[in-house]
Formats: structure tokens, C-alpha cells, sequence
């Protein structure tokens, strides 16, 4: 049976691309990512693995694309960098902090820094960054999920001052639900500690494919290789369907009326006045420098705020009421009973893996009471999905007392076809 760490890893893969940006961060020539990798020990610094976890079949071909990687993933983390550094008496919090040495960049100019993210992450970069900065009480690390306002409330419910939020490689993973979760949650937190939240993925989503053309010199069978093989790596190191909700799959306008229905105020931040004047991911393909840089004078931070005089914009409330979360099971004649209260998300899911691995897959039926369960979070959908799929007669999965928010939230992710 796998340990606490395996089995939050099964629940939510996404984990696994922190640590390809740490790696690129490292080989881009970032000295306190270079400290940070090592202490990690996750793999030596060589072209051939600082890249994005594909299937083998497709490795080479990646290789080919190493300098599209490089210089994505080092501007995003210099440039929010230069940003916070913009806001001197703000407290950040990081979501995700990933595996990336920003922690130890703001513990050595002296921030109150936050470092939110799955716990099979924090379990990791607390210690190893530690090693680093040494003694610091101005640098936390917390294991969140950013759709439980609870577990992102609590590590700076002490905190005075506002808030700087950046969230970098976040939102792509969340459904549309979860999405107005996360906004919903994020307002609350601006309305308490008053500050403001730095968004960056929606920019590089649109501008993606310009910056390959860019590196390499509009040879579209290139971009077309970054897009398919992106693509695909995506799908295999996350198991999620990224980009499903409206802030990638809608139009301008229609992203613009989404955040301010949920309360937010937008001033938009050029990027390029944070492009740092050397990249490391130059080097390689110098080039593409001028190009690459011309992109960035189109890329815009988004700052959303707590617009002024608007009330708590709370997410479709669940129904029952929130209980704190307990899983109760017997394994008896073949069949796993499993009785579920309170929200399942990332950090709670993991209680029910273990219950099922118990089994040993002897289990040829599975009955499910959830009429206590409040919510589910695409953790806790993988995880039933898992529980599914080991059944030869797939009928033999019942699920009870399905509330009408969970339904709602198994309709939208396509699983009622399985659950209900």
C-alpha cells in the first residue's frame, strides 16, 4: 500500500510540474533555484530532464522545444518576481508556490512571504527551502486547496497587513465551478486583509504560440510540434482537462463580466515593464531575444481588487452544511460500504484512497452514502473515478444521497454519466 505522500500524489498528479519549473529556473542560471534543486535531489541539471514530464515515445521531440520551455518558464518567475518586489509592504502569498525559490528571493529581501500549495508539494519545498534561508518566521509554508476558503484563511488569519496574491500555473486546472470557488474565496480574503490579486496565466495562454514563433523564427512546423506536443504533455503529467473554464475558454468581454460579477475591479499591468534585461533562456537562442520581447509589449498582469462598496460574493452554497470531513468504511463479503461527510477536495481525498487501497481490490462492489458530503473538488472526482474503474461490473457502483450541489458539480465535470 503506498504511504501518505504516494497517495496525494494519485489524488492530484499536477504536482509534477513544479518540479519541471525548478529545473528550468535552475538552468536558466537562477542562483537560489541552483541551491534549491540540489538540496531536492530531484534530477541532475541536463537538458534531457529539465522539461515538462512527457510520454517516452515523445521525448525527443521535446528536446527540440527546450528553448520555448526555458524562456516561458523563466520570464514567468523573474517577472512576477520584479512585480512583488513593485509592492514592498504587502504580505504575498504565493498559490501555488510549486517547488520555486521565490520563498527564499522574499526571505532574503526581508517579506512576510506565503508559500500555499497541495500538500504533497509543502511536505517537500518547506523543509528544502529551509535549508536554505535558514530561521526565518516571515517565511511559511502551508498546504492548501484554493477551493476551501478555511484552509487559505487560516495560515494568515493573524496577519495585518494587505495582501499581494499571485497565482501562477493555477487556474487552468479548475473547472468552471471550482474556478467561481477560487474567485469567490480570493474575495473573501481581499475584503478581510484588503490588498489585491496579481493574475498571470490568462496572458501567457493567449500569447503561448507567439512566443514559439518567435524563438523559432515563424517556422509554423515548429509551433505546430510545441502546440501538439504541449498539448499532450499536459495530458499525460496532470491527468486533468486544463483550460475548462470561461477565463481560457471565453472571449474577452464575456472574462471581463465573469470577474466583475464576481466582485472584482481590473487594471491591467504591462509585462514587459518587468521582463528582466537578461534572461537566461536567451543564451541558447539569441536570436529570438528581439522577437520574444516584442510579445511581451502585447502581455498585460491582470490586478483585480476587491471592488469598493460589494458585498461577499459567496459560490453556490452546497447543500447539506459543511461538516468536517470523515470517511467511515467496512470491507464485508465483497462489498466496500463507504460513508463520506463534509467537503472532499486535495487535502481531505487522500483519507479516502486509503480506505479503498485497504481492500487490496478485492472489492467487487462499491455503495457509496454521500448525503452528508457537502462538496467535491476534482481530487475527490479522481479518486471516485479510481474506485469505478476497478470494478469489472461497473453497475456495482452506487452512490446515495447525492446532494444537489454535488450533483450540479458531477454534472458539469461530465461524471454523472458514471455516479449518478
Amino acid at each position: 500500500m503506498e504511504n501518505i505522500q504516494e497517495l496525494r500524489e494519485i489524488v492530484n498528479p499536477v504536482f509534477n510540474t513544479a518540479k519541471a519549473c525548478v529545473q528550468l529556473d535552475a538552468i536558466s542560471g537562477d542562483a537560489e533555484s541552483q541551491q534549491l534543486l540540489a538540496i531536492l535531489g530531484i534530477d541532475e541539471l541536463e537538458r534531457d530532464s529539465a522539461r515538462k514530464p512527457v510520454p517516452p515515445e515523445l521525448a525527443e521531440q521535446v528536446k527540440k522545444l527546450f528553448p520555448v520551455y526555458t524562456i516561458y518558464t523563466e520570464s514567468r518567475f523573474q517577472i512576477v518576481n520584479r512585480l512583488i518586489e513593485a509592492y514592498p509592504g504587502r504580505t504575498v502569498v504565493d498559490l501555488p508556490c510549486g517547488y520555486t525559490a521565490r520563498g527564499i528571493k522574499m526571505s532574503r529581501q526581508g517579506r512576510t512571504y506565503y508559500g500555499y500549495d497541495l500538500p504533497a508539494v509543502i511536505d517537500v519545498i518547506g523543509p528544502a527551502a529551509a535549508q536554505v534561508y535558514g530561521e526565518d518566521n516571515r517565511i511559511h509554508y502551508a498546504s492548501v486547496d484554493a477551493t476551501n476558503y478555511d484552509s487559505l484563511e487560516e495560515p494568515i488569519k493573524n496577519e495585518s497587513g494587505e495582501l499581494l496574491i499571485t497565482t501562477e500555473g493555477l487556474l487552468m486546472y479548475f473547472t468552471q465551478s471550482e474556478l467561481e470557488e477560487v474567485f469567490s474565496n480570493i474575495h473573501r480574503l481581499l475584503q478581510k486583509h484588503g490588498g489585491s490579486w496579481i493574475l498571470v496565466d490568462r496572458a501567457y495562454f493567449t500569447h503561448d504560440l507567439d512566443i514559439a514563433s518567435a524563438i523559432f523564427d515563424n517556422d509554423q512546423q515548429m509551433v505546430a510540434l510545441y502546440a501538439n506536443i504541449t498539448k499532450q504533455a499536459a495530458g499525460s503529467t496532470a491527468d486533468v482537462k486544463f483550460h475548462d473554464n470561461v477565463i481560457f475558454k471565453g472571449e474577452e468581454e464575456e472574462i471581463r463580466a465573469f470577474i466583475r460579477e464576481m466582485g472584482f475591479d481590473i487594471r491591467e499591468i504591462p509585462m514587459d515593464s518587468y521582463l528582466p534585461d537578461q534572461l537566461g533562456g536567451f543564451k541558447s537562442v539569441p536570436q529570438a531575444e528581439a522577437g520574444v520581447r516584442k510579445v511581451f509589449g502585447d502581455m498585460y498582469f491582470w490586478e483585480l481588487t476587491a471592488r469598493e462598496g460589494s458585498e461577499e460574493v459567496p459560490a453556490e452554497k452546497a447543500e447539506p452544511e459543511d461538516l468536517p470531513f470523515a470517511v467511515d468504511s467496512e470491507f464485508k463479503d465483497g462489498t466496500l460500504f463507504v460513508r463520506i461527510q463534509g467537503r472532499m477536495d486535495t487535502i481531505t481525498a487522500p483519507e479516502l484512497l486509503k480506505k479503498f487501497q485497504e481492500t487490496s481490490g478485492k472489492a467487487d462492489r462499491i455503495e457509496m452514502d454521500v448525503k452528508k458530503m457537502s462538496y467535491v473538488s476534482s481530487a475527490g472526482l479522481r479518486v471516485l473515478l479510481i474506485m469505478y474503474k476497478s470494478l469489472q461490473d461497473k453497475s456495482r457502483f452506487k452512490m446515495t444521497g447525492i446532494s444537489e450541489g454535488v450533483r450540479e458539480i458531477l454534472e458539469t465535470a461530465g461524471f454523472d454519466q458514471f455516479f449518478v
